[in-house]
């Protein structure tokens, strides 16, 4: 995979533009809104749209 131009925080999910990126994942960032240092709380923008996809079909969407 290529390296992404942002990852987003899971903690606040506020996107991140500054972090190290190993070819297959990230090994280090650091959120400027909350302070979460912490790789495994960071996803690509593509892994967060798969997320939040599931999350809408399991609690069901609310569009309307």
């Amino acid at each position: 995979m290529d390296t992404p131009d942002y990852i987003i925080c899971l903690e606040c999910d506020t996107p991140v533009y500054t972090f190290d990126w190993d070819g297959t994942r990230i090994t280090e960032g650091i959120c400027t809104s909350c302070g979460n240092e912490k790789p495994t709380l960071f996803t690509t923008e593509e892994a967060y749209g798969e997320l939040m996809a599931t999350e809408d079909r399991h609690y069901g969407s609310s569009d309307d």
